[in-house]
């Protein structure tokens, strides 16, 4: 089961507050629900674009929402009407699409099976991931099989991509003249970053620490600048890209209003990457600034979204493939246990009459007692043949639960074995 909120469902203010990227608050949620009668397992993913909560249907949603509410400060009913619930088949393959980037905001974006995976780590980490992990290696995998065999993810595109595509388009070739400002230095600020270097930007750096915006230059160039020279930083930039974890704004109204009218016509460009958001809103009613956030670059995005929706659907091939590879694994592990049980139970009982058979015949030869041994052997496996066929069968049957519930009843094989009865 998978209960969530994505870019489609919840803005960009709604899903900075159901936001679960911070460690701490994904251990709370973790012990939270960990300590609910029948809990299986849980992966948590939390992105800028969605968190989602997945376990198992024998938690009820209602108290999971409630545990994410608790966790986070927000009560289930200012979220229910945004989030959405998928279960079991549906589930497995909402997951499978999520790490394939088919319900990215930048279609086919390899970015997100890499937060998948993390998202996974963590949770063994914590000790919850539990029965999930085999579904989530099979989403690995699918997604890995859809970015290798289409071209799903060619001219890979992630939302860095697209904040330099906006730029381009509103500066054009004037672009690597113009002074570029990136205030952050996290996965998302480097990323952003890295697309405007390879546009010959001119890009410096700001961040509370100065040492990660060190970190971040140093291999690709750009300059770093202190966090306390923001203000006049963000004055005399023509590009401010923000992606900081900053929980308040941090580049106000004021600053720009102020500053706007020395620019003389020349636009100005403002792209929030942050959730929550770093920029004020009001910033984006000043004359001559343009704002963008995360919800905004959906448009700039829809290009790409062109180019590859020719892929989607031999994607989606590849993923019902590996879905229904996923589902005939399971269910073969399924009837696994009751063909080891009916094995052992009629070895148990040849056994135990063989035992018999030497004490009431204890002047047998061992030749004779090897053919008698190999004899029932035979018989055994010649009997067992057929049923065990079938039982492999039930596997791939919609009735094949039913039928094995019927087989266990039929043998008993929840029973402890009987014992032979003194002669």
């Amino acid at each position: 089961m998978v209960l969530g909120v994505n870019h489609v469902r919840a803005d960009v203010a709604l899903r900075g507050e159901l936001s679960l990227d911070q460690l701490p608050l994904l251990s709370a949620l973790y012990t939270r629900l960990k300590r609910e009668a029948g809990f299986e397992g849980a992966v948590v993913l939390s992105t800028c674009n969605r968190t989602e909560i997945y376990t198992t249907e024998a938690l009820a949603v209602d108290r999971v929402a409630a545990l994410w509410g608790e966790t986070v400060g927000v009560r289930p009913a200012q979220f229910v009407d945004a989030a959405y619930v998928h279960g079991g088949d549906g589930a497995v393959a909402h997951l499978f699409q999520v790490a394939a980037g088919l319900d990215a905001m930048v279609l086919g974006e390899t970015e997100i099976l890499g937060q998948v995976k993390a998202a996974y780590a963590v949770a063994q980490q914590q000790h919850a991931a539990g029965v999930l992990h085999r579904i989530f290696q099979a989403a690995f995998k699918a997604a890995k099989r859809a970015h290798a065999e289409t071209a799903i993810s060619e001219r890979a595109l992630s939302l860095g991509y697209a904040a330099r595509e906006l730029a381009t388009k509103i500066f054009g070739d004037d672009l690597p003249e113009r002074r570029v400002l990136v205030v952050g230095a996290g996965a998302m600020a480097a990323k952003a970053f890295r697309h405007l270097q390879d546009a010959s930007a001119d890009v410096t750096v700001v961040n509370r620490t100065a040492a990660r915006a060190e970190a971040l230059v140093a291999s690709a160039g750009g300059r770093v600048a202190p966090w306390s020279d923001l203000a006049s930083l963000v004055a005399s930039s023509d590009v401010v890209v923000t992606a900081t974890r900053s929980p308040t704004v941090v580049i106000p109204t004021k600053w720009v209003r102020a500053a706007a009218p020395l620019r003389r016509g020349v636009p100005w460009l403002f792209l929030d990457l942050a959730v929550p958001r770093n920029v004020a809103l009001g910033v984006g009613r000043v004359p001559g600034v343009l704002r963008y956030d995360l919800d905004d670059l959906d448009a700039v995005v829809q290009k790409n979204r062109v180019r590859r929706a020719a892929e989607v659907d031999a994607v989606r091939q590849i993923l019902r493939e590996e879905a229904a590879r996923l589902a005939r694994e399971m269910d073969t592990a399924a009837v696994g246990p009751v063909i080891r049980s009916l094995r052992e139970k009629a070895e148990h009982i040849r056994s135990d009459e063989l035992e018999a058979l030497w004490r009431r015949l204890p002047d047998l030869s061992p030749t004779e007692r090897a053919a008698v041994e190999q004899t029932t052997h035979r018989m055994l496996t010649k009997l067992l043949n057929d049923p065990m066929t079938s039982i492999r069968e039930w596997a791939s049957v919609p009735d094949g639960p039913v039928y094995l519930d019927a087989l266990r009843e039929l043998f008993r094989l929840d029973a402890p074995s009987s014992q032979p009865q003194p002669d």
